[in-house]
């Protein structure tokens, strides 16, 4: 013990901060002479109750004045029934709160501990307590006993408690071998882990710089960032050098690495014109089975004997529908409507406005009419939504388009089960990845056709690939590319705009003359922040009738700074669902009433990345979160609210593929590095009333101007055309 180190003994009574992410916490502790003191610092899972030994030094915090900071602690279950009594009802056990506990205790008193571990069964005695609940307080206990060992050994290593639960929930009892002989495990197994994290563990743990298991997780681990910023392959040139930097090891172990992760069948190097391509595994067989079926699609052509005489047809049904409805259709949307009727396979690609809604309903018209049976899907359950609006036809997510089971993790639909359907027709196709392609395309049956939908100056899909730009650029896919603005006869300010942006001109902002595009400028982020809350909360409600909260989406071109997602969602959670109450996970609180999103695909919960609910409940004594998605309901435990944030305000890309009433885009120049012009014309593009830029004309004309979209590496447009 350092000198000026202490010990001191007490009763946790209450915490007041935990971030589970950094194992930081702020509590209150009733020491043996009744003092109540503040203690601070980086603990293992605490519960209020225990009993501690701290070691550790007073020090004086300016706002908060004194404090015991804690360098090493240890915890024993409460041998006071008060204290017995705030550890269960701490949300240690599930089917346990405080009023079930007071109950407990009142019954068992010191013995409390002891029955749960012997004789459980004797909570039957309690009044309210039935054998539903005693089954659920018996394997939470339990659970919670085998956790506590598993998270003493791991947080004395310095894991923090959020990851030890994950750990522990992943691995069970084994938790403690997978640590000390490979952790690099963690990062492909459990989400929120990644290979940094796993390599200050493995540091921890004795793990040496130099170990086969670090450098193949390593190369792994910048395939998988390589693929987060959408790209299917690396040049190998680029791996070995960013590799040798990144893992601080010889080229020749690095080498030795990629041969034994080739030898795995992890991944697989390519050589062609272009180079020597590593890419993992999964995705190379994902770009090369795509670009076969598509082959496939393309090689027949089973209406080429009559396809004069079904044009011909088709031609002549179009006017009379047309008459019929009085609608005016040009040449180039009749021969798009015919040539999604003749082709095997063909896209449909335009901006807002340019009728692409229009044609569909023709084709799906023409489908019913001559009874073929059609499906229609999108990536997102919101595009699918939307889908079903703008054709009064069911549309589904591509997820359950292909009926995926979680409890399998597979989707049932497949080469052995396909679609049973003549016409396939998905829209928002800029958001196909080259894994869900996969998926999709192996579904299809030989006799099937396929359209797809969607917009090529979109923000590319956020998953790995270039999709939909790769198959029209391949020349070999019949492409109807629309380009007339047809709503509202054109006056729409914000399609008006949208299409100046996506041509690189600066938009029309001046707003006398818009009925549903605004520009307010604003140079400072903070008062862009103050701006934006006086539009939710004030401007908006009162001039345009608009709810806040499920009506308007603040759409942002990135995470952190003032104008950030971060700081916004704090900003506006404490304007539209202010309170002291909730779940505090992280440095995040968590009301009944916010506005969340789902971070990543969850098969299990049937809640894919993007999907937007509100938080309809939650119960301490359960541990659990609900939160209602388009009108289902979905239960998340405590320890799974790392996979949704607030949704208040978004990121631009987060928002593909949904379209809300009204959006709000601060622009700033500090965003000088995610400026861009496909960003900016996907944020316009997702309003469907009222858009509002708020920011610096200054920042408009750097996004407008940057059009050098980063190129990704994929091979799908080259195999297709090979």
């Amino acid at each position: 013990m350092e000198k000026d180190e202490k010990n001191i003994r007490g009763v946790l009574e209450k915490i007041v901060f935990k971030n589970p992410d950094s194992g930081y916490m702020v509590g209150r502790i009733r020491l043996e002479d009744d003092e109540l003191v503040t203690v601070v610092g980086k603990v293992f899972e605490l519960q209020c109750g225990e009993e501690l030994e701290i070691q550790g030094r007073w020090i004086v915090n300016k706002t908060y004045g004194k404090q015991f900071e804690i360098k090493k602690v240890k915890a024993h279950t409460p041998s006071t029934t008060i204290g017995i009594e705030n550890y269960l009802g701490s949300g240690l056990i599930k089917g346990v709160g405080p009023v079930v506990a007071k109950k407990i205790v009142e019954k068992f008193g010191k013995k409390t501990l002891d029955i749960l571990d012997d004789d459980p069964e004797r909570l039957s005695v309690i009044e309210g307590i039935g054998q539903k609940r005693i089954k659920q307080i018996i394997k939470s206990w339990q659970k919670h006993k085998k956790i506590r060992e598993v998270m003493i050994f791991l947080q004395s290593y310095g894991i923090s408690s959020t990851y030890s639960a994950k750990i522990y929930n992943t691995y069970g009892e084994n938790a403690v071998s997978v640590i000390k002989i490979n952790p690099y495990r963690l990062a492909e197994d459990i989400f929120g882990i990644g290979f940094k994290t796993a390599d200050d563990i493995a540091r921890k743990v004795g793990i040496p710089e130099d170990s086969i298991f670090r450098i193949k997780a390593g190369i792994i681990y910048l395939l998988h960032r390589a693929e987060d910023n959408g790209h299917c392959f690396l040049p190998v040139e680029e791996i070995l050098a960013v590799s040798t930097d990144f893992l601080r090891i010889d080229l020749s172990i690095i080498n030795n690495a990629i041969r034994e992760l080739q030898e795995e069948e992890k991944i697989i190097i390519v050589k062609d014109g272009e180079g020597n391509k590593i890419y993992r595994s999964n995705l190379y067989r994902s770009e090369v089975f795509v670009s076969k079926k598509i082959l496939e699609l393309i090689g027949i052509d089973d209406n080429k004997d009559n396809r004069t005489g079904r044009e011909s047809l088709y031609r002549r049904l179009i006017g009379e529908m047309a008459d019929a409805d009085g609608i005016l259709l040009d040449a180039i949307q009749v021969n798009a409507i015919i040539m999604a009727l003749t082709e095997r396979i063909m896209i449909i690609t335009g901006s807002p406005g340019t009728g692409k809604s229009t044609i569909l309903n023709f084709i799906i018209k023409i489908l019913e009419r001559e009874k073929k049976k059609f499906m229609m899907a999108a990536p997102t359950g919101r595009a699918s939504k939307r889908m079903t609006e703008t054709t009064g036809r069911e549309s589904k997510t591509i997820h359950r388009l292909l009926n995926f089971n979680p409890k399998l993790n597979k989707f049932l639909k497949d080469e052995d089960n396909p679609i049973d359907a003549d016409i396939i027709i998905i829209d928002e196709a800029s958001m196909i990845d080259i894994r869900l392609m996969r998926n999709l395309l192996s579904a299809i049956k030989s006799d099937s056709s396929l359209i797809f939908v969607g917009d090529i100056d979109q923000l590319p899909s956020v998953g790995p690939g270039y999709v939909l730009g790769d198959l029209i650029n391949s020349g070999n896919i019949p492409v109807c590319e629309l380009k007339k603005i047809y709503r509202q006869e054109g006056q729409s300010q914000i399609i008006r705009n949208a299409h100046k942006v996506r041509d690189g001109q600066f938009p029309y902002i001046k707003n006398k003359d818009s009925e549903d595009f605004f520009f307010l400028e604003k140079n400072d982020p903070e008062e862009v922040v103050n701006l934006i809350l006086h539009l939710l909360t004030n401007k908006i409600p009162s001039s345009f009738g608009m709810d806040p909260l499920n009506d308007v989406q603040v759409l942002v071109p990135t995470n952190k700074g003032v104008c950030g997602v971060i700081n916004l969602n704090s900003r506006i959670q404490k304007i539209l669902n202010p309170g002291s109450t909730g779940l505090l996970h992280g440095n995040r609180w968590f009301r009944v009433g916010d506005k969340v999103i789902q971070l990543k695909n969850n098969y299990n919960k049937g809640i894919y990345n993007g999907d937007i609910g509100i938080i309809t409940s939650i119960d301490m004594e359960l541990n659990e979160a609900s939160i209602e998605y388009d009108g289902r309901k979905v239960d998340y435990s405590f320890y799974e609210m790392d996979e949704i944030n607030h949704s208040y305000a978004i990121s631009i890309h987060k928002s593909q593929g949904s379209e809300f009433k009204c959006v709000i885009i601060p622009l700033l120049t500090s965003h000088y590095m995610l400026l861009q012009r496909n960003l900016l014309y996907t944020a316009l593009t997702r309003a469907r009333e009222l858009a509002i830029l708020v920011g610096s004309k200054k920042a408009i004309g750097m996004a407008v101007n940057k059009n050098i979209v980063e190129k990704r590496f994929t091979s799908l447009k080259e195999l297709i055309q090979v």
